[in-house]
């Protein structure tokens, strides 16, 4: 029965779906705890005490992409049809965060395949592309990482491939448009600082 090697394949990946999940769980509990303490402070002191986090983060961030670089090299990447699409997209997060140029490149290199043929979500794919083109100055083609900041509110990035026809790629990756994107991140976040020097 078809449903019973599900389940058994299901059983033989647990331990991988639930260290991945625990670490997106960490991941997650440590970013929303640190927007959650900034929202309201001024910007300079907010990008003080982001800054002092993000130590903290950055530390976290790198054990998990070592474990993650074990569970890759022993059981492989996490397909969707394998573990789950959380599983598989928290994996995608993990690396994103890994602050790792070349272990985000060999998951680039992974992920194509699979986001074509759905076992890995296209808008992960799109996020770690841009991660990768913004780290190598090169025109994000989603638009997924790092945007402008004008009178306090989050814009669309200046870092664009063909930004007439950037919402159009943003759908084919399952991305929303750009506009309910930026209101996201105006909500999330609150007012954007502006970088300096």
């Amino acid at each position: 029965m078809p449903i019973v090697a599900k389940l058994n394949g299901i059983v033989e990946k647990a331990p991988v779906m639930e260290a991945i999940a625990g670490m997106g769980e960490v991941d997650r509990a440590m970013r929303t705890s640190m927007l959650e303490a900034t929202r309201g402070l001024a910007p300079g002191t907010r990008a003080k005490a982001q800054a002092h986090a993000g130590l903290i983060i950055d530390a976290q961030d790198r054990a998990h992409a070592d474990r993650l670089k074990t569970i890759i090299a022993s059981h492989g990447w996490p397909k969707i049809s394998e573990t789950s699409e959380r599983t598989a997209a928290t994996a995608v997060m993990i690396a994103n965060h890994s602050g790792d140029i070349e272990f985000q490149r060999r998951v680039l290199a992974l992920l194509e395949p699979l986001a074509k043929s759905r076992e890995a979500r296209p808008e992960d794919y799109a996020r770690l592309y841009d991660r990768i083109a913004t780290i190598d100055r090169r025109p994000q083609r989603y638009g997924t990482q790092g945007t402008t900041c004008q009178a306090g509110k989050y814009a669309v990035p200046s870092d664009l491939e063909d930004p007439k026809r950037l919402d159009a790629r943003r759908a084919a990756m399952g991305l929303q448009p750009m506009a309910e994107y930026l209101a996201a991140l105006d909500k999330m976040y609150g007012a954007c600082i502006q970088p300096t020097g």
